[in-house]
């Protein structure tokens, strides 16, 4: 006896399937896949057509029409990654354009305290202005900023490789 190559590797499924098909039991199964044991005469005879038609054209011809679906398949959820993907990005780009603009508002607004604590250093006024300013720069600071345009960047990467994945 020589040892084999796994044949429930070649056939697609689990010992025990293969087993209860041809009537025999795991551990008999198992010990010819090892080499130690020979198949009995009636699971050799169950079991000899059923590698020989894995080795046949018939099987290659199959094998066209599973990988012609399976990239089917992986066209429409590529294509639909691509469809989330831009959703995102148009989101993001409002995000962000708000973002910069409440970044801008509140730096423009932080530039005109200092200019009137110049002017009327103990107005109530300036007081409010800062802690609005100041309280609206730690919602919509800079990093917030950064982290969208980070996110946009990743977003933009991943359009390209599902692009080239569809192309």
């Amino acid at each position: 006896m020589q040892k084999r190559k796994s044949i429930c590797k070649q056939l697609g499924i689990k010992q025990e399937e293969l087993a209860m098909f041809l009537n025999i039991s795991k551990g008999q199964l198992a010990m010819y896949e090892t080499g130690k044991r020979d198949l009995p005469t009636s699971a050799t005879l169950q079991l000899a057509p059923m590698l020989k038609f894995m080795q046949d054209e018939s099987l290659k011809s199959g094998s066209a029409e599973m990988l012609k679906f399976q990239t089917e398949q992986q066209k429409k959820v590529l294509e639909q990654l691509l469809k989330d993907n831009k959703y995102h990005q148009i989101i993001l780009k409002k995000k962000l354009e708000i973002a910069e603009k409440k970044y801008q508002s509140n730096v423009a607004a932080m530039q005109l305290m200092r200019y009137l604590e110049k002017e009327a250093p103990e107005t109530r006024l300036i007081k409010v202005i800062e802690a609005k300013a100041t309280s609206e720069l730690e919602k919509n600071g800079l990093e917030v900023v950064t982290k969208y345009k980070i996110q946009k960047e990743v977003l933009q990467a991943e359009e390209k490789i599902l692009l080239k994945l569809l192309g």
